[in-house]
């Protein structure tokens, strides 16, 4: 069991560059901060994992080629974040009232948090999913210059037969492809709670974990979505 940690910072400038050397270190965009953890409160307190890909290891296996063959009536685009409008804003307050986990309470508080959204230190990119003229699913990416991370990803329930969330990995994976992306970071797994398993749907056997002890990236294994007990709180937010 490792000594548990928690560190934030709040950069008044954040290039491309860092972005890539702090997600290669374990850290992750909150709001306009950045952190790293090992730990998770929830019900109870887990133990987090920190993931990532390389981009060109990434191959469209049976079950991503048949969700993109069942949503192909869906229009995908991806532009730098705008201000959030009322079609975004109304996609954002449906999903939060159906999802069972705590989620961000509004699209500006989840990348933001209290700060306007008028100025930024990531470069974020917006992706939205239609049918038709109906928005169904969209979500935030951070861009470095060689790294992107996802970071909020939202949709109408009513699609959830079409995996969304899942799609909208796939066309950002897609267009990272296509502006030479090398690294992507999706968050963390925690062992013991199965919510975020679903960041492992690009493959288990391609997948990498930071390893804190060691300061590097491994190979994902199984082992590491195993419940570890922990006798108290750490800090989280």
């Amino acid at each position: 069991m490792i000594q548990p940690y928690y560190q934030r910072l709040s950069p008044a400038v954040l290039s491309g560059e860092q972005l890539d050397q702090l997600l290669g270190l374990g850290w992750y965009r909150m709001h306009q901060d950045i952190f790293t953890t090992s730990h998770i409160q929830l019900d109870q307190v887990y133990r987090v994992h920190w993931l990532r890909y390389h981009v060109s290891s990434i191959e469209l296996r049976k079950s991503h080629l048949r969700l993109l063959k069942k949503s192909a009536a869906f229009s995908v685009s991806i532009r730098p974040y705008e201000t959030p409008n009322d079609e975004l804003l109304q996609l954002h307050a449906q999903y939060l009232s159906e999802v069972d986990f705590e989620a961000a309470a509004s699209i500006q508080e989840g990348l933001f948090g209290d700060l306007p959204d008028d100025v930024s230190i990531f470069n974020t990119m917006q992706i939205e999913l239609r049918f038709g003229n109906e928005l169904i699913a969209a979500g935030y990416f951070d861009l470095g210059k060689t790294t992107a991370a996802s970071i909020l990803h939202f949709f109408n329930p009513v699609y959830g037969y079409y995996s969304p969330g899942k799609l909208l990995i796939l066309h950002t994976l897609e267009y990272l492809k296509s502006i030479g992306i090398l690294l992507y970071y999706p968050g963390y797994v925690v062992a013991g709670n199965s919510k975020m398993d679903y960041k492992l749907f690009l493959g288990k056997s391609i997948a990498e974990y930071f390893n804190p002890v060691s300061a590097d990236w491994q190979a994902f294994n199984d082992q590491l979505l195993v419940y570890e007990s922990f006798p108290w709180p750490v800090k989280s937010e």
